[in-house]
């Protein structure tokens, strides 16, 4: 600390004399106020003392050994005993020389002691000493204070920053939870690591199309939350078994349901696995007492090439293209209900494991005659 600005700093601080002597008061006074010092208490006794400590920040204390009722080491030691209070040093004025009384005085507390009558040099140098050393120790708590705020400070705002981090993922584990529920897992990534355009060509994929006979009829003589909920409940299942068929749901469009086998990722025994979800279906339907008398299903199947690609900018969706899709959806249009008719693409997959009953030769709008079969179980 500069000298200067010491000198400045010191002279502000407050000291208080606490002597029963009045003539002893006023000289300690004026030793200190001939020295520049202005802020200066005084006191006649250790109770008036405690009394305005309770009530007054002071920086120093000239404390007289020798006083009534409460005598200063005494009083020093009740000081030191406050911890709002413990960090004032006091410095003890006292006539006597014996060891025994400076080393109580210590004991009590005491930063250091003056001998009576005090030698005005040595009076300020020591003052000036005990002052200087209740400054930094007052800069030191201001820095420890300012320490611990910034400590409770970074806490809350690292505190707050997880919670955000917290919200933060779960967010994103939210809207990647809502993607994977639009798009397959593997499109998703491709999506999420930046790929402008996914379109796939896929040479041998097998697409089928659900939909359920007289749905409109139906539908107009319910109530339509219980359409909703009849739909919700029926799709729900078909989205059961796909996922354990390991099958990709395309889309529903209004009462029909499209799903593909060997798309995203390409998988051998896809017309299989299309097949037995197919057979599932019919088994779900129409061993459901609540639903057999009411839905009946036309399914119909195709195996082929297919384009794959998602669309949109803002409502994703994952589609298929290509005259497979087509004809898949012709088979489904021209079967009977609760039968699966298949190509003749897809017997070819099919009639080594499954049981399968030519239909015979169909016409197909914009194919002409197709033989067509009916998938009737495994075999």
């Amino acid at each position: 600390m500069d000298s200067a600005v010491s000198a400045q700093v010191l002279t502000s601080m407050t000291i208080l004399i606490v002597d029963d002597s009045p003539a002893q008061r006023l000289s300690l006074v004026a030793i200190l106020k001939a020295a520049g010092f202005q802020q200066i208490q005084g006191c006649d006794d250790a109770m008036a003392a405690f009394d305005l400590l309770n009530r007054q920040s002071v920086d120093l204390i000239l404390m007289d050994v020798s006083m009534p009722h409460i005598n200063g080491i005494e009083a020093c030691r009740r000081i030191k005993n406050q911890p709002e209070l413990h960090d004032i040093p006091i410095i003890m004025v006292t006539a006597s020389v014996e060891v025994s009384d400076l080393e109580a005085a210590f004991e009590a507390g005491a930063t250091d002691y003056i001998v009576k009558p005090p030698h005005q040099i040595e009076l300020l140098a020591r003052v000036r000493a005990s002052l200087r050393l209740k400054y930094e120790m007052d800069q030191r708590k201001a820095k420890e204070a300012e320490l611990r705020q910034l400590t409770i400070d970074l806490s809350h705002a690292l505190k707050s920053l997880d919670e955000k981090h917290k919200q933060l993922r779960l967010e994103q584990e939210k809207s990647e939870r809502l993607l994977l529920n639009i798009l397959p897992k593997p499109v998703a990534e491709r999506l999420k690591h930046g790929q402008q355009v996914i379109a796939d060509h896929f040479p041998a994929v097998t697409v089928l199309f659900a939909d359920i006979v007289d749905f409109t009829s139906l539908a107009a003589r319910m109530p339509a939350q219980d359409v909703v909920a009849l739909l919700n409940a029926v799709f729900s299942r078909f989205d059961w078994l796909a996922e354990q068929h390991g099958l990709e749901k395309i889309k529903t469009i209004g009462d029909a349901y499209m799903v593909g086998g060997g798309i995203p990722t390409p998988r051998p025994d896809h017309a299989q696995a299309v097949a037995a979800f197919a057979l599932d279906i019919l088994r779900v339907l129409q061993g459901n007492e609540h639903t057999s008398h009411l839905l009946r299903v036309r399914i119909g199947m195709h195996t082929g090439p297919v384009v794959a690609g998602v669309i949109g900018t803002k409502k994703f969706i994952y589609d298929l293209w290509g005259d497979t899709v087509n004809t898949a959806s012709r088979m489904q249009m021209i079967g009977n209900p609760n039968t699966i008719q298949v190509s003749e693409a897809t017997y070819q997959h099919l009639k080594d494991t499954f049981k399968l009953e030519e239909r015979g030769l169909i016409p197909v709008k914009g194919k002409g005659n197709m033989r067509v079969y009916y998938l009737l179980g495994r075999r």
